[in-house]
């Protein structure tokens, strides 16, 4: 936190070592993260881009509530949602009406139900790379919000703050939206497996 604390002083003092600390560290997991928002390599580097510019023009601004990644993160997801939009690229999913949260998750926010998903062993039918390739192009598939929260917490690691932060969310609203993501990945998987026919079996 000391640490976090210097380079943000620094940041604001205009040290251009401050910067280009932040981009080394930060720079490579952004582009990422941007090109599995936007879809290509040139599209992320123009998000990334715009999002620097604005995150240097706005350091003064940033009081430090937030860890500097999580700030960082939020920056590049605005800037990516206001590419897929502009683009009509964006799509966000939402509960039904007829479904209530009590009904879904209970007090800690667990499935009340879970899916009977993945009863054995996928490396059993799949090798690891097949796997994680097949995983990765369902992912992308998603609706953005539910693609967007699993990179932020399984790929990019962010904890529940900085997730919250990210995206601008409450715990508990990140917390349901997770399982939700979760739960849509292992039926976009399960179903490409039945299809095939390496689908686990029901019973």
């Amino acid at each position: 936190m000391k640490d976090e604390q210097a380079l943000l002083r620094r940041l604001k003092a205009g040290e251009n070592s401050a910067y280009q600390e932040v981009l080394r560290q930060y720079g490579s997991m952004l582009l990422g993260y941007a090109k599995r928002m936007v879809g290509s390599k040139d599209n992320a580097e123009e998000v990334v881009q715009e999002a620097i510019v604005s995150i240097f023009a706005s350091i003064d601004r940033f009081e430090g509530q937030c860890s500097i990644r999580s700030w960082l993160f939020r920056i590049v997801h605005h800037k990516a949602v206001d590419y897929l939009r502009k683009n009509s690229r964006f799509v966000k999913i939402t509960p039904r009406d007829d479904e209530t949260m009590e009904e879904m998750f209970d007090h800690k926010g667990f499935w009340s139900n879970p899916p009977n998903l993945w009863k054995h062993d996928l490396e059993e039918r799949l090798n690891a790379k097949q796997m994680l390739e097949l995983v990765q192009t369902k992912m992308d598939s998603l609706p953005h919000n539910y693609k967007e929260i699993i990179l932020l917490r399984e790929v990019y690691k962010l904890d529940t703050e900085e997730v919250c932060n990210t995206l601008n969310i409450t715990p508990v609203h990140a917390r349901v939206m997770l399982h939700r993501a979760r739960q849509a990945l292992y039926r976009a998987v399960d179903d490409h497996l039945q299809q095939t026919g390496q689908g686990a079996a029901t019973s």
